[in-house]
């Protein structure tokens, strides 16, 4: 054990004794490494500093380092007794800005350092000096006249230009009438007072007092049509019997005008709704199947024939490239003859001219006095302002047997909400629509639970697992 441990002690002076490592000393690498010249760096570093701040010390005027205390105790001012206010100190150059500041007494070698330029040292002084000899005789290059019109075009545009227009955020004018106008204030005594504008409207806005001006086409009507139509005479409970007929010759009228377009749809739809027996049914279908599976072997000798040699067309000969083009531009040139000739013609039918200018602003007007009538008609009739078209409701109309003569026993015709309905269609202020009688009932989604199903085609792997699990 003791040698074992001695071994250990003399391994660890060994690691601590390093080698010290040699070096060649008649060599430039040498002196970089074993040289101190340190008292020469501290030495030049004060005298970079004597530079930086000025003359050394020792040579600096005693003036300058010392001042001779003259003044008396009597002359000294006496300090005042401290205050309690505390006096604000002033705030002088950032300390981080002093990085930037100078600190050096030495002058810069290079006076034109970072400096920019002016537009008169640049360039050749020669070429400049030609420049100024040729514009002190009135000779400007062509390049700078173009510049400076530009330049006074630009100037005037940027002038005439219009400046763009805020949004607007107080409307203090009629949006609808011409331009100036103003809100009407319906309010004498507030708008006779002596106040500001702003002041009025404010008040005429919170008193309720003001008069909005509204858009024209607001009070326009979109229907001719009265609200409350007066009812057929006929419809009364003790009618005429005049008008009880006329009446019921208007609903004749309308019940026979139903039947003939039933009757025509019939007889149009009528082979197409026909009834089929369901063995010709089969028949029909079966012929139709098998049409053309017998003609088989047709379209096969058909294919054997062989197809008869088509020649192709000879492109056009020089000679006939050249007539072709002759007689295009003897073509043209008839046309255009015959273009002025009718020109010329033109003169001589003036007179004409003028009674057909005068039927065609003869008939413009008629056309425009029919569109009026038309327009007019157009507000007594119901709108398409949908895709349903307006459907006129049943003409109310009792038969002789049903008059009593009496309220109480009238027997009652119609409805008064269906009335007041179908006048709002008639007069364009709801669109014609149909009652949907359609109900969609969707199916019910049928799903199994997890924790009710059983397992489904699960692999061998799979069921083993479960059952470790489980286990």
């Amino acid at each position: 054990m003791a040698s074992i441990s001695s071994w250990l002690v003399d391994e660890s002076d060994k690691l601590i004794k390093k080698k010290s490592k040699r070096i060649v000393k008649h060599k430039k690498k040498a002196w970089r490494v074993t040289s101190n010249v340190e008292d020469v760096e501290r030495f030049l570093e004060s005298k970079r500093l004597d530079e930086r701040l000025g003359a050394p010390l020792e040579e600096r005027p005693s003036d300058s380092l010392f001042v001779v205390d003259t003044k008396t105790e009597a002359d000294k001012p006496v300090k005042s007794e401290p205050t309690k206010k505390r006096k604000i100190k002033e705030i002088g150059p950032l300390r981080c800005y002093a990085i930037l500041t100078p600190n050096s007494a030495v002058t810069d070698p290079l006076k034109k350092r970072n400096r920019v330029r002016l537009p008169e040292e640049r360039g050749d002084p020669l070429l400049r000096k030609i420049m100024e000899e040729k514009r002190a005789k009135g000779k400007i290059p062509t390049r700078f006249l173009q510049s400076m019109k530009h330049h006074q075009e630009n100037v005037e545009a940027l002038a005439n230009k219009k400046k763009p227009e805020r949004l607007r955020t107080t409307f203090d004018f009629d949006l609808w009438g011409d331009d100036g106008d103003s809100l009407m204030i319906g309010d004498k005594k507030v708008s006779a007072l002596d106040l500001s504008d702003q002041l009025k409207t404010y008040t005429m806005e919170k008193m309720g007092k003001r008069i909005y001006s509204r858009p024209p086409t607001m009070f326009l009507k979109t229907s001719g049509l009265k609200p409350v139509e007066y009812p057929h005479p006929g419809t009364s409970y003790n009618p005429t019997f005049q008008d009880h007929q006329a009446l019921l010759k208007e609903a004749y009228n309308l019940e026979t005008k139903e039947i003939k377009e039933e009757i025509k749809t019939r007889r149009r739809l009528g082979p197409m709704l026909r009834k089929i027996p369901v063995q010709r049914k089969e028949e029909e279908w079966w012929t139709e199947m098998t049409q053309g599976l017998a003609d088989e072997e047709e379209p096969a000798k058909e294919e054997e024939e062989e197809v008869p040699c088509v020649r192709p067309t000879k492109p056009k000969t020089r000679k006939q490239k050249i007539r072709a083009k002759a007689l295009k531009w003897q073509d043209m040139r008839r046309k255009k003859l015959k273009e002025a000739k009718k020109r010329l013609l033109e003169f001589d039918r003036l007179r004409s001219i003028r009674r057909e200018i005068r039927k065609s602003e003869e008939l413009t007007a008629k056309r425009i006095e029919i569109r009026k009538k038309e327009k007019e008609a157009k507000m007594f009739k119901p709108a398409m302002l949908g895709r349903h078209k307006y459907e006129p409701p049943p003409i109310e109309v009792n038969l002789s047997e049903e008059i009593t003569g009496t309220l109480r026993g009238l027997k009652t015709e119609g409805h008064v909400l269906i009335d007041r309905f179908k006048s709002l269609q008639r007069r364009n202020i709801i669109e014609p629509r149909i009652r949907q009688t359609v109900v969609f009932k969707y199916k019910h989604k049928v799903f199994t639970k997890r924790s009710h199903s059983e397992p489904k085609g699960l692999k061998v792997g799979n069921r083993n697992k479960e059952k470790s699990t489980v286990l």
